[in-house]
């Protein structure tokens, strides 16, 4: 079932909600889909994988893919969280993993009239990483991502993350929010610096070993923060090695078939610095394994804050 309205049909008391309060999916290495057989290493790529792509490039592509669904694909799935690494080549900036995929831009473009036609949707595009980007390229990628969105950046203008609600951002026209990780000059106003979203990676390539990773992290998330769990294993080259006709597909199933339960557990909306933490974006690998189930999972969780609702509104009455 299409997702692609989900953050307009919630109920108005969760809608007035800041978004860091909320359950939303987000795809981990967002614009992979892109890379294909005419892809190019890209500066990321580990030594490894450059051995590994003079022989078996075909193989490569397989472990650098984290997606296979498109942007638009995507959007309609619920995906509302996007993690992209970027890297510069002769002037232009493309997304990357280990190998080249699109021009930034282009993406963009399907995500910007995606906007235009569901004007209550809000959408967190996450800078991670950036390769062979000097200062001169900062700021043109930083002048050209704000000419791009203009009037839609929810920015440190408009108030601070706590106040970036759903209603609010529909009155005041905001659909982006903009977060640009380890800038080495200052970041625009419109822009939110890495602190403001914390997004611990778990480095683990064992599914047990990362659960106990994302109990320990959430336990550091700070009330007035965003907070991704990224729920995905990152695969190292002895892990890949003795997988050799496997895919990085084919083990986001087990990671989403294994970690099920512990999502299902996890509760959005506010808390205070004496509660438990509680959840907030969740990262996966291959979306849409299973008609989007992973984005299921996590926009259903929001259900949980409409039952807290109704129950303070019995206790009030």
């Amino acid at each position: 079932m299409s997702k692609e309205h989900w953050m307009r049909e919630l109920p108005p008391e969760l809608r007035q909600l800041s978004i860091i309060n909320l359950a939303i999916p987000g795809s981990h290495n967002s614009m992979t889909y892109g890379i294909n057989s005419s892809s190019k290493l890209s500066p990321d790529a580990e030594p490894a994988i450059r051995r590994w792509h003079r022989f078996f490039p075909c193989f490569v592509r397989r472990w650098c893919k984290n997606q296979s669904s498109s942007i638009v694909e995507q959007l309609q799935l619920g995906v509302r969280y996007f993690d992209l690494r970027i890297a510069q080549n002769e002037g232009k900036f493309y997304y990357c993993h280990g190998l080249y995929s699109m021009e930034i831009f282009e993406p963009l473009d399907e995500i910007r009239q995606f906007l235009d036609t569901h004007s209550e949707e809000v959408v967190i595009l996450d800078l991670q990483h950036f390769y062979d980007l000097d200062v001169a390229h900062h700021q043109q990628l930083h002048m050209e991502l704000i000419q791009f969105f203009g009037h839609r950046l929810y920015s440190t203008l408009d108030g601070s993350l706590h106040d970036c609600s759903l209603e609010r951002c529909l009155q005041l026209q905001r659909q982006v929010v903009v977060i640009y990780r380890r800038c080495p000059i200052p970041l625009p106003l419109r822009f939110w610096p890495s602190y403001a979203w914390p997004t611990p990676w778990p480095n683990k390539a064992s599914v047990k070993q990362l659960q106990s990773f994302l109990e320990d992290s959430l336990l550091s998330r700070r009330p007035q923060d965003g907070f991704v769990s990224q729920v995905l294993i990152t695969p190292t080259g002895r892990y890949i090695a003795l997988r050799i006709f496997f895919t990085l597909q084919r083990t986001a199933k087990r990671v989403d078939k294994k970690l099920h339960p512990w999502i299902m557990e996890q509760i959005p909306g506010p808390f205070d610095p004496k509660q438990k933490p509680r959840a907030n974006v969740f990262l996966g690998d291959f979306i849409n394994l299973k008609d989007g189930q992973f984005c299921n999972w996590i926009i259903d969780l929001n259900k949980k804050l409409e039952i807290l609702a109704e129950q303070e509104q019995d206790e009030e009455a």
